[in-house]
């Protein structure tokens, strides 16, 4: 009996072995190259590419905004191109008197340009913010301006704030996530549906604590897959969570720790979640229950600094778009290319 123990010891030995350098030769068949962004932190607000792309033609593009300018950044192999992008002379005036934070650019399913920011304005008597999302056309058209406060009915409250996060969606709609950040009470969740050229709310409803509605603690919102389900974590953060967005019911849920795996970047594609973890990238297909190791970032230098991976971008399993900080003083964007 002692012999037949010692025997499938050493074989589980082995086999644990082989899956474990199985793996590691699996996540290490990815060649990486990297690209520096020059834009640096300013009055501790990181500022970061929004978005990277593939256009028609295959050439790889990334969105990137502040206050006053609005970049296209073409990849090309050796250089970077940037290229303001075309904005209406409203908007621009808009932006440069008030300085608002850019919270979202987006490429939209017809190849127009979305943007979300936030102001303040104020008089003697009374303080109101201003959070908008605008439509823009590629050659700097206005197609439609939306205040998402008044849309939701939501009015300003000394003693609450209010976050939105606005995602594609479908057939000239867009589904906008928020939360009301009320002192000393409660956080009240919400999820709707706009209509943006009719500039009408379709639906709206209250979001429960449990489904996949979050990034973060600092009301970061989780994303989308398929236009019916929210992909994200749960309120404690402990597990990943795939939720209808019209009706909230609970798809599926995965025991993970956002803050201790440092799982701030996920997105769907190709029928599957990737999310980036401080130990590597993972794939989770939408059937199944387990997530398989693509990408070790276990010892990579995207992990020596605070911020783990930001954003990670999908073009297919061979590809794949991580975007880091440099984790010195600079903290420049890097955007890493990890490629079979």
């Amino acid at each position: 009996m002692g012999k037949l123990t010692l025997t499938l010891k050493k074989t589980l030995i082995i086999i644990l072995s082989f899956c474990l350098t199985a793996n590691t030769a699996l996540a290490n068949t990815y060649k990486e190259t990297q690209r520096e962004i020059f834009f640096r932190s300013r009055n501790n607000y990181k500022h970061h590419i929004n978005e990277t792309f593939y256009d028609k033609n295959n050439k790889l593009y990334s969105l990137f905004g502040d206050q006053d300018t609005h970049y296209l950044i073409q990849w090309d192999k050796d250089k970077t191109i940037l290229k303001n992008l075309k904005m209406p002379k409203s908007i621009l005036k808009q932006l440069i008197k008030h300085h608002p934070q850019i919270k979202y650019n987006r490429i939209m399913p017809d190849g127009n340009i979305g943007m979300q920011y936030g102001f303040f304005l104020s008089d003697d008597k009374i303080i109101k913010v201003k959070d908008l999302f605008v439509i823009v056309s590629p050659d700097g058209k206005l197609v439609s301006k939306i205040n998402l406060a008044k849309i939701f009915n939501i009015s300003y409250n000394t003693n609450a704030d209010t976050y939105y996060k606005v995602h594609n969606y479908k057939n000239n709609q867009i589904f906008v996530q928020l939360t009301i950040s009320r002192y000393k009470k409660n956080d009240i969740n919400m999820a709707g549906v706009i209509d943006y050229k009719k500039k009408k709310l379709l639906w709206k409803r209250k979001v429960s604590d449990n489904e996949g509605f979050f990034q973060n603690s600092s009301f970061g919102f989780g994303k989308t897959a398929k236009n019916k389900y929210m992909i994200g974590f749960n309120k404690s953060l402990d597990k990943f969570v795939i939720s209808g967005i019209k009706n909230g019911k609970i798809i599926k849920e995965l025991d993970l720790n956002a803050e201790e795996e440092k799982a701030k970047a996920f997105e769907y594609e190709n029928n599957s979640i990737y999310i980036a973890k401080k130990d590597g990238v993972y794939k989770l297909k939408w059937n199944e229950d387990k997530m398989t190791k693509l990408i070790d970032l276990q010892n990579h230098w995207i992990n020596k600094g605070k911020h783990y991976a930001a954003d990670i971008t999908v073009v297919n399993d061979n590809e794949f778009y991580v975007i880091g900080y440099d984790p010195g003083e600079s903290e420049e964007t890097i955007l890493f290319r990890f490629k079979k």
